[in-house]
């Protein structure tokens, strides 16, 4: 199958009232329901996925001197997928930032589509495509090597 994942920042301040009113219930320039949207293609068709909530999730990698770092990530939303080639791979966003989530399946095309509705009222960070972590969550140890 083919996975794609959707990671949009919702806009607090969208007003459907007015959005009715004044646009036929559409967004307009002035009241906006989407701050921004990612979307990811997984790179080759996946075997299974599996949603873990209330997961840890561990951010590694090397500082610019080369020196490996790895950080427990608590309260995070981890998408675990296993491709056909059986590659591994990890998206994750923050619990906390979580305003809802959404999956649609369309069985004639073999798609898969994960949506992630994300609050604006926690700042992301996102180190890495298909990772969202909020900031008060994010090591500190990262923040002073950016």
């Amino acid at each position: 199958m083919n996975l794609h994942l959707h990671f949009i920042l919702v806009n607090s301040e969208f007003n459907q009232g007015i959005a009715d009113d004044l646009n036929e219930g559409q967004e307009s320039e002035d009241n906006i329901k989407y701050l921004w949207e990612d979307e990811l293609k997984v790179s080759e068709p996946v075997k299974e996925f599996k949603i873990r909530n209330n997961a840890i999730y561990t951010l590694a990698g090397h500082f610019p001197d080369d020196k490996e770092f790895s950080f427990e990530i608590w309260d995070m939303t981890i998408v675990d997928c296993l491709t056909v080639n059986e590659k591994s791979m990890q998206f994750a966003v923050s619990k906390k930032s979580l305003k809802k989530t959404e999956k649609i399946v369309n069985e004639e095309t073999d798609e898969t589509h994960l949506y992630f509705y994300l609050k604006d009222s926690f700042p992301l960070e996102n180190p890495m495509e298909g990772v969202y972590i909020i900031k008060q969550d994010f090591p500190k140890e990262l923040k002073n090597k950016q």
